[in-house]
């Protein structure tokens, strides 16, 4: 009998030991994880933030350069774009601002269902220094205009740990 409760405790305990290896060393999950033609990394890591709208975070790596997009959903049918070298800017915990331009017009995708949802994913080079202040200097919130819709989102504790750990996987 005491070789059986014994067989369970190491057991148990081992599964545990294993499972805490495996959620540590699993804790980054890519979209894209392979190399380009050169055999430099390319990589693209999304996460949802909180909240009851549709507000994403991707950020990707094609060897030394990254991107950050930001995925965002609108309630309603929207026309305009994004027009091209908008602005997104985040207010930092540090009072400074981090301005981001984009090279490209980010057209609205309609969609519909039981609503109607317009989908934007303007996309914004940014430099491994401005992710590492990221990490350091955390986001409190970013502004852009999406055609003619002012967007402003905050972001809570939660948003801001999934911002610092994508940025974390994608710069490894």
């Amino acid at each position: 009998m005491k070789t059986i409760k014994l067989f369970v405790f190491n057991f148990i305990f081992m599964f545990f030991v294993f499972e805490g290896m495996a959620q540590s060393s699993g804790d980054c999950k890519f979209d894209i994880d392979k190399a380009n033609a050169q055999g430099k990394p390319m990589k693209k890591i999304k996460t949802r933030l909180t909240g009851l709208d549709n507000f994403y975070f991707i950020i990707e790596r094609n060897d030394t350069a990254y991107t950050l997009t930001l995925n965002i959903w609108l309630s309603g049918t929207m026309r305009g774009s994004i027009e091209k070298q908008s602005a997104a800017t985040f207010l930092l915990s540090g009072g400074e601002e981090l301005v981001l331009y984009n090279p490209e017009i980010a057209k609205p995708i309609p969609h519909y269902g039981d609503q109607a949802w317009t989908e934007y994913s303007p996309s914004y080079p940014i430099s491994a220094d401005a992710l590492e202040n990221l990490i350091t200097v955390k986001p409190l919130n970013v502004k852009l205009k999406a055609g003619t819709e002012d967007v402003y989102r905050e972001f809570n504790q939660k948003d801001k740990e999934k911002i610092r750990d994508i940025i974390r996987c994608i710069t490894k």
